[in-house]
């Protein structure tokens, strides 16, 4: 039960980055990018922390697909998961 408190505020995180991805299926960023422009601002602060976790879980269930970019840094854009229930 310890970790329901954290399901809660991971769901309504993934569920703003799937809306994100629905209204704009070609979007893509890194995770500060989805956090600066992907969320909406408010109700999700105290989530905020879980964004890795929820992004890391969205690319293993192929919601999301990560590419390393020249610098270093991870790019995310929608996974075949996600594109299929369109």
């Amino acid at each position: 039960m310890a970790d329901r408190p954290d399901a809660d505020l991971k769901a309504p995180l993934r569920a703003a980055l799937v809306r994100h991805l629905q209204r704009h299926p070609l979007a893509g960023d890194t995770v500060d990018g989805m956090v600066a422009c992907w969320l909406p601002r408010g109700g999700l602060d105290d989530a905020l922390q879980f964004v890795g976790e929820v992004v890391g879980s969205m690319v293993a269930a192929g919601e999301l697909l990560e590419t390393r970019l020249p610098d270093g840094r991870l790019f995310y854009q929608r996974g075949p998961a996600l594109a299929s229930r369109d």
